[in-house]
């Protein structure tokens, strides 16, 4: 067997291994909040096909994703663990691409590293996994991914031919990822840096490039013209003006993920005042990450720079639909979470080779306190996800919906 295969093949496994270790907990957490209004419009689809057209989060326009999401719901009905499962199948193999795409600009000890963690879910950005409503993202993430492969396909071919195949599939996946989430748009950034090393000549880049931004400017036009609310969005001012602040709150909470408990201890309590006090000075510690992330691209190399490039890139569709609510919701930033876990193996690796045995140890202890934290903040979100999806409202909209899916039988001829 290729050792290239052999070494994809082996990330996948330990991938698949590491989603399920993480996500296990998640299999009965039943439906709950937006997957109910996902669930209502693929039930009522095959009675009323026009239900798939309208966008269901609005004002953004998800066509493929509502499409494969009804699909689901025709093959798996309303059973909840059947959608954690296949998801968590999507995320390992996200995290192969990951592994896949990584391999090149970072190198395979990085790579793996950063899939793993991806895998294990850093953060609590698994909900999108264990939320059906959130197969947008993982769709989105797996033709994102897959369309960075391929553009460094489409630089490194040697044959005309074989560039302008690769090409055209590049603007294919590319196109895809738009259709399943807007977050997509923002892989220009990616591919822009991914490309440029790797150039035969400027006029080369450009071209694509020029025919990447066409898609994405086509895409945001159908926004703009079939309305829902996206002109109002995109051009009002205070949008623009909150996009900074949404941005600086949604890298300090991936970076730190600690929020404030929907359900925990008493209000007078002094952790939950912690946390809030934290909660409030976000946009500070954004700030700070941000300066620090920006001393890291100027003294960093190609790589580090394609990195935080990218990260900084997907925040910006995500924080300018954050919600309001105390805690943010990281459902979302599945897609940046990749490059996240990237720019983490990438800086444990050039720690790790700058440093004696003494502090090898202590990085080492650090990575698994870090993964043993992050395990911790997963499963309590899996428990409250669980709780949330046990509750008497959920439980009355899921025999609603389970009545509405059984067909009326037919009337007995007399």
């Amino acid at each position: 067997m290729n050792v290239r295969l052999l070494a994809h093949v082996g990330m996948a496994l330990m991938a698949l291994f590491s989603a399920f270790f993480t996500f296990s907990a998640a299999v009965d957490t039943g439906f709950s909040g937006a997957d109910f209004g996902f669930l209502e419009r693929s039930v009522a689809a095959p009675g009323a096909a026009a239900t798939l057209t309208p966008p269901w989060v609005l004002p953004f326009e998800r066509p493929l994703s509502q499409l494969v999401f009804a699909g689901e719901v025709s093959l798996w009905g309303l059973h909840a663990p059947r959608f954690v499962v296949a998801h968590t199948v999507l995320h390992a193999l996200n995290a192969t691409l990951l592994f896949a795409l990584f391999r090149g600009p970072l190198g395979s000890p990085v790579a793996a590293g950063a899939a793993i963690l991806y895998a294990l879910a850093l953060g609590f950005y698994g909900e999108s996994v264990w939320r059906p409503a959130q197969l947008g993202i993982l769709l989105a993430t797996m033709f994102v991914l897959c369309t960075g492969i391929v553009a460094l396909r489409a630089q490194l071919e040697r044959t005309p031919r074989r560039r302008l195949a690769a090409t055209l599939l590049t603007a294919f996946l590319f196109l895809m990822a738009i259709l399943c989430h807007e977050a997509g748009v923002m892989a220009l950034v990616m591919l822009g840096g991914l490309m440029w090393p790797h150039r035969r000549s400027l006029s080369s880049v450009l071209r694509k490039l020029a025919m990447l931004v066409a898609l994405a400017g086509g895409a945001v036009m159908l926004q703009l013209l079939r309305g829902h609310g996206a002109r109002e969005l995109l051009l009002q001012a205070s949008t623009w003006l909150a996009l900074p602040v949404r941005a600086l709150r949604l890298l300090s909470l991936m970076v730190l993920p600690i929020g404030v408990e929907p359900s925990g201890p008493a209000p007078d309590a002094l952790l939950p005042r912690v946390l809030a006090l934290l909660e409030q000075i976000r946009p500070f510690t954004g700030l700070f990450f941000l300066v620090m992330a920006a001393l890291w691209f100027f003294k960093g190399g190609g790589a580090v720079r394609w990195l935080l490039a990218s990260l900084l890139a997907f925040l910006v569709p995500l924080a300018m639909r954050a919600p309001t609510q105390p805690r943010l919701d990281l459902g979302e930033g599945y897609l940046p979470a990749a490059f996240l876990c990237g720019g983490i193996a990438l800086g444990f690796y050039q720690i790790w080779h700058r440093v004696g045995a003494g502090r090898r140890l202590l990085l080492g202890a650090a990575l698994v306190g870090m993964l043993y934290g992050d395990l911790a903040v997963v499963r309590r979100f899996e428990a409250q996800a669980s709780a949330a999806g046990q509750s008497a409202d959920s439980q009355a909209r899921l025999q609603a919906l389970i009545a509405r899916e059984v067909p009326t039988p037919p009337t007995e001829a007399r």
